[in-house]
């Protein structure tokens, strides 16, 4: 199953691909094949393309929900579609693309893509602009916000999570043989996408000619083109909408209640956004967050926050993120994201620990053999050197940027790494890798640390969630190139160009859309600075909202019952709402849970009704949706810098509208 990422969890898409009765069996007939090409020029080329577009359509859901996308199917699926579109022109350079290249190329797509998150340009830079000054104390920050600091910044986080996964292959992979069920649903992907129709002797007519085998190919060239046209159509329609949403703002917030006349219901930030991307969110979100979410929404923007309001605990200014009720509601959604992510570590480690003994007792683990060719492999001395070098950077560069003393990147480095540990075993076992939770973890941990400090507290949580997203991506795609028997240092060195990359593509995307609509603005709200702003200050100064503290408890507990009956009734998981998606709804306004809620039900009924469309269009379509806005919204940025004026602004409510 493919993952998301929202406010840095990743979620997993459900009924995408494999069931959980797939195992690693599947693949045991995969042979290393030194002929075939594993790492190449032209994969990385065509990764680094697709991760760049995907890089500009995460950064700006993310500013817009804390959403990324990891893309790993999407990636696999573009890449494919890229080299088959482009090999029927006969040019040798694309002829003959292959499974291992195409794990390459997704592996480098999805470097490329996640920076977003990992460099904390989502959440982290926006948080630290949004800080008072009198949180600063002798710590700097404004260096980061041109274009030379953002590089210095996504340099110093870009590389050591991929070198401490680099270690934990074998014994996540080898030797506990983790499922990691995205990197197992790329893996079965590609695999469909690269099949070859093998030709039996009864297929042959009678001149000897391959007739029915010829047939079959034919069959499948025209199934794949009818794929690539509902793509087009998909991103066609996304494309349309984003482009409208600029000359026709309203169509980016609809207020029919205050058409209506129930302005205060708009106040609350009840309107539509007929996004298709966010529809197509919604799909590949699954059923279940999608009414998880809806339930936080209505819970918190419905019921939660105007109580609040109404007995005088919060300001009249609804969306003002300290004193108005958006910021009430931030305490109780920063609740039960901690309560369930300590109380899912917990389990974790217990598992783990329970892992450990039965195995000793029972002899220790069975640790399959080595399949890569030493060659193959990364050395101990590559990724050694690599964690060392890039440590030191990482230390150097925080220090100087933010004039921390140096021992505290030095203490965030070495929790980075035991908190991607724990990252990298959760995402193996649930496909939920945690980074928003580990992060708060290392916040807490700073708190003691660095007391009272915010800056450093929001650094320490930014180092540990990019190298437990790192160090989770590079397992997922290691985990695919294990089934497939693709090179794990083709695919290294693909995750690591893809970073590198990445961080320019990240800084040039994030420069874009805060000069064209700056950060925070009704564009982007950038939701997630709030929960990292509100955690630092709660480790210094406790929580601040009046009358929210019984709320926070209640709720916390609520939520960190969610993982124990999971883990002790898991008959009755898919029945449990996510206390994730819950959190998220109450700190992302309803416009943007609306649409992915409709999405949620639409694929529920799209699933019931006809299987079997479902099962060969759905996340082509979802897919087509997201990227859709995701790259026509690079085109409207351009658009509102360059001073391009609107055609009207015709119905939109005050303050809802950007560019209005």
């Amino acid at each position: 199953m493919e993952t998301r990422h929202r406010n840095g969890e990743h979620i997993e898409l459900k009924d995408l691909s494999t069931s959980d009765t797939d195992q690693d069996e599947e693949f045991d007939e995969m042979q290393y094949n030194e002929h075939d090409r594993h790492f190449s020029i032209r994969s990385v080329a065509v990764g680094l393309l697709i991760g760049c577009l995907m890089c500009f359509s995460n950064m700006y859901f993310g500013l817009q929900t804390g959403w990324i996308t990891m893309g790993s199917l999407q990636s696999s699926l573009l890449g494919f579609g890229v080299f088959k579109i482009l090999a029927k022109g006969k040019w040798a350079v694309f002829q003959g693309f292959g499974p291992l290249e195409n794990v390459v190329l997704q592996s480098t797509a999805v470097a490329a893509a996640t920076m977003p998150l990992a460099g904390g340009f989502v959440g982290i830079i926006p948080a630290l602009g949004m800080l008072r000054p009198d949180e600063m104390l002798n710590n700097s920050i404004e260096v980061i916000y041109n274009w030379w600091g953002l590089l210095l910044w996504g340099f110093a986080l870009a590389f050591f999570g991929v070198f401490f996964a680099v270690p934990l292959r074998r014994q996540v992979i080898l030797k506990e043989k983790l499922r990691f069920p995205s990197g197992t649903a790329t893996a079965h992907m590609i695999r469909v996408f690269h099949r070859t129709v093998q030709p039996p002797a009864d297929q042959t007519d009678a001149d000897g000619n391959f007739s029915l085998l010829q047939e079959t190919e034919k069959h499948r060239d025209t199934e794949w083109n009818k794929r690539w046209k509902v793509l087009a159509m998909s991103l066609a329609s996304s494309s349309a909408y984003a482009i409208s949403t600029y000359f026709i703002p309203v169509l980016q917030s609809i207020p029919i209640f205050t058409w209506i006349g129930l302005s205060s219901v708009t106040a609350w930030n009840w309107t539509i956004t007929p996004s298709p991307s966010y529809i197509g969110q919604g799909m590949i979100m699954g059923t279940n967050t999608g009414l998880s979410m809806l339930a936080g929404a209505i819970t918190g923007w419905g019921i939660l926050g105007p109580m609040a309001t109404k007995l005088k605990w919060v300001s009249e200014d609804v969306n003002n993120w300290e004193t108005g009720g958006k910021g009430w509601i931030l305490w109780i959604s920063l609740s039960i994201m901690m309560s369930e992510a300590i109380v899912s570590l917990l389990l974790l480690i217990g598992k783990m620990s329970y892992k450990y003994y039965k195995a000793r007792k029972e002899g220790g683990f069975q640790v399959e053999i080595e399949p890569a060719p030493e060659h193959h492999l990364v050395s101990a001395k590559i990724w050694v050197t690599g964690l060392i070098l890039s440590g030191i950077s990482m230390v150097i560069i925080t220090s100087v940027l933010f004039k921390l003393p140096f021992w505290e990147p030095i203490i965030a480095f070495f929790l980075a790494g035991i908190v991607s540990i724990l990252a990298v075993r959760a995402l193996g076992e649930t496909d939920l890798n945690p980074v928003s939770g580990v992060g708060k973890i290392s916040q807490l941990f700073f708190a003691v640390v660095a007391p009272g400090n915010a800056v450093s507290n929001i650094i320490a949580g930014a180092i540990a969630e990019a190298g437990a997203q790192q160090a989770g991506d590079m397992m997922q795609d290691l985990k695919t190139g294990h089934l497939l028997r693709a090179s794990p240092r083709a695919q290294f060195y693909g995750q690591v160009i893809g970073s590198a990359f990445s961080v320019v593509f990240s800084v040039a995307a994030y420069l874009l859309y805060s000069s064209a609509y700056g950060i925070p603005s009704p564009q982007f709200g950038v939701p997630t600075a709030g929960i990292w702003i509100d955690m630092a200050r709660m480790m210094s100064d406790g929580i601040s909202a009046k009358n929210v503290i019984p709320f926070c408890i209640v709720a916390a507990i609520l939520a960190g019952m969610l993982p124990i009956v999971e883990e002790f009734f898991p008959k009755i998981k898919r029945f449990l709402p996510s206390g994730i998606a819950f959190a998220v709804a109450m700190y992302v306004t309803p416009n943007w849970t609306i649409p992915r809620f409709i999405g949620a039900i639409g694929q529920y009924i799209w699933q019931k009704r006809s299987p079997h469309t479902f099962d060969k269009y759905m996340i082509i379509v979802a897919s087509g949706f997201v990227l859709g806005e995701g790259i026509f919204s690079i085109l409207n940025a351009i658009m509102k810098t360059s001073g391009v004026p609107v055609l009207t602004c015709g119905g939109c409510a005050p303050g809802m509208c950007s560019g209005c």
